[in-house]
């Protein structure tokens, strides 16, 4: 009998003798859309495509020990951060708007914090870069507007009797 790699939501779960796959299918904790892999397969297939078994897979998860054991590993799809994309749509409607760019710095930093946190790949890293681009360069014209506006100041101050 060969040995089956099978994916939950957790990773990858095997090596498991052929029977006791049979012994997860029957009891529901493999489905028909898990995908497995064994010796011999190109890839993880959903186990309602693998010949003889007859049941599915679920979608793609990210990868256990894949690396380490010589099979192929499967992958979950990156999600994108909500934040860095609420970021970069702040960021280009300071183009707009001209008052959007501190959320777009604040989405920015929350966003590439939330990405650096996650235990799974996070899509995002650059609509947040993006975003706080061009919301700190949104802040350059009002940071020189005060400037002018205290060196105004002080002249008048200097000049007056």
């Amino acid at each position: 009998m060969s040995l089956w790699y099978y994916g939950t939501p957790d990773g990858q779960c095997g090596p498991v003798e052929e029977d006791e796959l049979r012994g997860l299918i029957a009891s529901g904790a493999v489905t028909a859309s898990t995908l497995v892999w064994r010796d011999g397969m190109e890839n993880w297939q959903a186990l309602q495509f693998v010949p003889g078994l007859g049941q599915q897979a679920l979608s793609p998860y990210l990868p256990g020990h894949a690396a380490l054991s010589g099979q192929p590993g499967y992958y979950q799809a990156a999600q994108t951060n909500g934040l860095a994309v609420a970021s970069m749509v702040c960021g280009i409607l300071v183009f707009v708007t001209c008052i959007t760019g501190i959320p777009a710095i604040i989405c920015g930093h929350m966003a590439l914090s939330q990405i650096r946190a996650a235990p799974f790949t996070v899509g995002g890293r650059g609509m947040a870069l993006t975003g706080l681009v061009l919301g700190y360069l949104s802040l350059l014209p009002i940071i020189g507007f005060i400037a002018l506006f205290i060196m105004g100041m002080f002249s008048a101050a200097m000049h007056s009797p």
